[in-house]
Order: structure tokens, then C-alpha cells, then sequence
């Protein structure tokens, strides 16, 4: 679970990083202490959010901690540039008094990523949300999605059971119901398919690689749609060892 925290009299600057989302295509479940692996795009994210937006800080609604539940804060937004969600002017989310928490400042300017829970939308500090100044390449890939230039792509990283081990030349699969796309990971473990929409699965039959049970991702590796514009991400373990 999230650590609850004492009410804060002040608002913190650093970004929290536990988070688990479900593998579904929208609505998030916060259930444990773990962000979902591995990072995601925004033209990924966009497709699970309910809203993505900018918006300055208009004002600011705390409300406390009770011995039935963890406090919070509410934040009014101007929406300056709606990329999805409800046509607003002003919007209001929410985001939860834990190590989850992804707090503003009134008067700056955001890109969030919000999503439907507990009948509210809710900010959470995993993903792409940030100050609107920082996220250039979230915003870059926003706006070529709005404009049909985005193109489609299945990306991810094959990572170390332990340190030291060469993650380069991996052979990574995805296949589709008529085609299979493979490519091979460079020294960071990093591969990446341009892919056209559809649904896709990881062939999980190679000997080089599996998924690690404990790991909650953004996309399920047994099967997921990719939409138009969308990148998918997705993470494996290396199957080499040192004495291999």
C-alpha cells in the first residue's frame, strides 16, 4: 500500500514515484508501491488516460486526514490545450495525500495525465506528467498524434537479472496475427518496432529473455492493441548470466 502521510503545510518539489496502474487501457488501480515498468511515452499514456491537458493552477482545496481516509488536495485548472478529455474550460483533479501524491503550485502551468477513479479525476506522479516547460517531448509527441503524424511503434527494454551482464544483440519478437516483427537490442538493452495498428503479443518462447512475475507494466506482453500513433512499451529480463 501507499505510505499515508501527515498533512503538509507546504508543497513538496520533487516528483513521487510509486504507482501501480493496471495493464488495461484506461482506468488505474492503486493497490501497491511500485510504479508500472517501463517508462512510458506519452503517446502511450494518452490512449490510458481519461484526460490530457494543459492547464494553469487556478486554486487550491486541501482536505485533511481522517482515521477513514487518506487526505488530499483538489486543484482548479484553466485548460489552455486539450488533447483529450471533456471540452472545459475549467477542470479540477485530485491527488491523494501519499508517496503517490503528485502536488502543484498555483499559478504554473502543467501537462497532465489524469484518470477516472473513486468518481474523480486523479493525478498521480508516475507517467508523463509534469510542469508544461519540461515536457517538450511529451508535448511534441501530443500534438503529431493530434495531427495524424505520430507514427505507431512497439519499443521496450530487455533488462539485467544482474549487474554486469551484456544486453546487447538480444533477439526480440512481437507478432501479430499474420506477421511477426523482430528486432535486436542495442548495449542499454533498448529495442524498437515501427509497427502499424493492431493487436500484438511478445513471443515469450525465446530462451533469451522472460517476464519477471513481480513487475506490473503498462501493457500487457501477452496481448495488447496499439493504436494509431500509439507507442507501446514493454519490458523483459535477460536470460544471460555471467557465467554464460
Amino acid at each position: 500500500m501507499f505510505l499515508r502521510l501527515p498533512s503538509l503545510t507546504f508543497r513538496i518539489s520533487f516528483l513521487p514515484v510509486f504507482l501501480i496502474l493496471s495493464a488495461t487501457l484506461s482506468l488505474p488501480l492503486v493497490t501497491s508501491a511500485y510504479c508500472p515498468v517501463p517508462e512510458i511515452r506519452a503517446n502511450g499514456e494518452f490512449f490510458k488516460s481519461d484526460a490530457v491537458f494543459i492547464g494553469t493552477v487556478l486554486s487550491i482545496r486541501e482536505t485533511p486526514d481522517t482515521d477513514k481516509d487518506v487526505g488530499g488536495w483538489f486543484y482548479r485548472l484553466n485548460i489552455e490545450e486539450l488533447f483529450r478529455g471533456p471540452n472545459l474550460k475549467v477542470i479540477t483533479v485530485y491527488t491523494e495525500n501519499s508517496s503517490a501524491r503528485f502536488p502543484l503550485e498555483k499559478g504554473r502551468k502543467y501537462l497532465l495525465f489524469a484518470f477516472k477513479q473513486n468518481g474523480r479525476l486523479e493525478i498521480f506522479g508516475c507517467g508523463n506528467s509534469a510542469l508544461s516547460s519540461e515536457a517538450s517531448d511529451a508535448l511534441n509527441r501530443l500534438r503529431n498524434l493530434r495531427a495524424g503524424k505520430q507514427p505507431s511503434e512497439i519499443e521496450g527494454w530487455v533488462v539485467a537479472e544482474t549487474a554486469g551482464i551484456d544486453l546487447s544483440g538480444v533477439i526480440v519478437t512481437v507478432k501479430n496475427q499474420s506477421k511477426s516483427y523482430t528486432a535486436v537490442t542495442d548495449k542499454d538493452g533498448w529495442f524498437h518496432f515501427p509497427a502499424p495498428p493492431g493487436r500484438y503479443r511478445l513471443d515469450l518462447s525465446s530462451k533469451e529473455y522472460y517476464l519477471n512475475a513481480d513487475d506490473l507494466s503498462w501493457y500487457k506482453p501477452g496481448g495488447f492493441v496499439l493504436h494509431p500513433g500509439e507507442c507501446a512499451s514493454l519490458q523483459v529480463v535477460s536470460d544471460r548470466h555471467l557465467n554464460k
